[in-house]
């Protein structure tokens, strides 16, 4: 069962065949990565669809991952992601990856906007925390 409120984002993403293990199982670091890339995904799209137009720099702090059920090397998975804080230079963002309708992965990252001219943190615009307040829960 999901977590996910009805404002998040939801994102399907085909498996390669190289995602898998010898026993067809998608990769633990593999499915950090199918994270990452609906991370991407996600505040390009929040971009969009906010006609954000600065570039918005970001880097990781943290992740913390849990894996609840093998992914295994069978179609795609379904990755749910919403926002459940904002602070003023960072964000949580919350990652559901299914397969088959069930709950298989959950991700919290912890992402922070970035000045990369001075390498420090930077505030989150006015607009940027529009966008991440439409799917945050």
């Amino acid at each position: 069962m999901s977590n996910a409120p009805e404002t998040c984002l939801e994102f399907d993403i085909e498996l390669r065949w190289s995602d898998q293990d010898l026993l067809g199982h998608v990769n633990n670091a593999k499915l950090m990565t199918l994270a990452e890339e609906a991370r991407i995904r996600a505040l390009t799209q929040l971009q969009q669809r906010f006609n954000i137009q600065l570039s918005l720099d970001t880097v990781l702090r943290t992740t913390q991952t849990d894996f609840l059920r093998p992914v295994m090397y069978d179609g795609s998975v379904k990755i749910f992601i919403w926002i459940s804080q904002i602070g003023n230079t960072s964000f949580v963002m919350q990652h559901e990856l299914h397969q088959n309708g069930h709950k298989c992965v959950t991700v919290e990252a912890v992402v922070v906007l970035f000045d990369p001219e001075t390498e420090t943190s930077a505030s989150i615009p006015d607009n940027m925390r529009a966008a991440l307040e439409s799917v945050a829960a």
